[in-house]
């Protein structure tokens, strides 16, 4: 009976034993989808010359951990693992027949913090139509902006590459949509 009860101790050890690590591995394992829409963000691009400029720069101010925290009060900023922007659309309110997205031929998007002033490029169109268009769909690139998010302030930078000269000051709103990947 006492090599029984040795037998069943170190059975119970050595379960322990592999369990243990696999608990942290699960933890892991374990991850929460987060959607984050900044708000409609204003921005306006002044008259811009032919050629490739900054068009605009604009910010918005946000308390990421509390975005994290409504979701599960568990996870904050620290539990980030990764962020990926899923799309940008940039709306124009004031285009004329002249001035509007079709002044440009290509663009891009970038992204900085009050924490990580280095601008990523997140987004970007290498070809767009000479047409008439109010909104534009950038099309977002698969870049990892953990990094940015354990700040309260986000920069945003439009550059682009204006085909021919404008001459209204564009005015518009930005709808950025992220996924966030936190875990616990």
């Amino acid at each position: 009976m006492k090599i029984f009860y040795r037998s069943l101790g170190f059975v119970a050890l050595l379960a322990l034993g592999t369990l243990a690590p696999s608990c942290s591995k699960v933890k892991d394992l374990i991850t929460i989808n987060v959607p984050l829409q900044t708000a409609d963000v204003q921005f306006s691009i002044t008259p811009q010359p032919v050629g490739t400029q900054t068009l605009s720069t604009f910010q918005f101010g946000i308390n990421i951990d509390s975005v994290l925290k409504v979701e599960n009060s568990s996870i904050g900023t620290g539990n980030i693992k990764k962020v990926k922007v899923k799309s940008i659309t940039l709306t124009l309110t004031n285009a004329t027949q002249n001035d509007n997205f079709g002044a440009l031929s290509a663009c891009e998007a970038g992204l900085a913090s009050n924490t990580k002033p280095d601008y990523a490029i997140f987004a970007g169109l290498t070809s767009n139509p000479d047409a008439y268009a109010t909104t534009l769909d950038i099309p977002v690139k698969d870049v990892d902006l953990k990094g940015y998010f354990s700040s309260t302030v986000l920069y945003y930078k439009l550059t682009g590459t204006t085909r021919r000269a404008t001459t209204t000051t564009l005015t518009g709103k930005a709808t950025i949509k992220f996924d966030i990947e936190a875990g616990l």
